[in-house]
């Protein structure tokens, strides 16, 4: 069991019906010439380094099985709406106590634990990760696109291509577990 945050970010502003690379076709080999990044920047607290962080039981600082919220936080450089994007930061609460996310330890001692555009170079570099997050814009374009207005959708889904893999288990298949940000949860 896992959890993950990633913003995505996409170079072409606005609503686009993508036609040909410019969608960025896994099987054509064209993922990173599409105007969207599909891998984003995510934060998995498992993938990180905190196996503990998130799971069933009191011996995890997250209890899965029982009540929490989330809380996600959007900071900009000058603290104001006007201001641009430069960290999206996330919290737990969980039986009236504030659980701090947890900190990126695989990354080192200033890993951090919150997405920054600092944050996504660490991790693609540690990874070995194309990072195209940075090349699609970065925070400054996530920022941009929830300026335009966003809707917040959740949704149950099913990845068919790698069966959701990346999100709670080792991906990519082929390379061993033990390589870092190969494993992102117990499955």
């Amino acid at each position: 069991m896992a959890t993950a945050f990633t913003p995505h970010v996409c170079s072409k502003a606005g609503l686009t019906k993508c036609e040909g690379s410019e969608c960025g076709d896994n099987d054509a080999g064209e993922r990173y010439l599409g105007i969207c990044d599909k891998d984003g920047c995510d934060y998995n607290n498992y993938r990180m380094g905190e196996q503990s962080f998130y799971g069933t039981g009191p011996s995890f600082d997250v209890d899965s099985s029982r009540p929490f919220s989330i809380v996600t936080q959007f900071i900009t450089s000058d603290n104001t709406d006007a201001g641009d994007l430069v960290e999206i930061k996330r919290f737990y609460v969980q039986d009236g106590k504030v659980v701090p996310n947890s900190e990126a330890s695989i990354l080192g001692p200033q890993g951090g634990n919150s997405v920054t555009d600092d944050f996504c170079e660490k991790q693609k570099s540690k990874f070995g990760d194309l990072n195209d997050f940075a090349a699609k814009g970065g925070m400054k374009a996530m920022g941009e696109a929830l300026d335009r207005g966003m809707v917040l959708v959740l949704s149950l889904w099913d990845d068919t291509q790698v069966n959701m893999l990346w999100l709670d288990s080792a991906y990519p298949t082929d390379q061993p577990p033990r390589k870092p940000g190969v494993l992102r949860g117990p499955c």
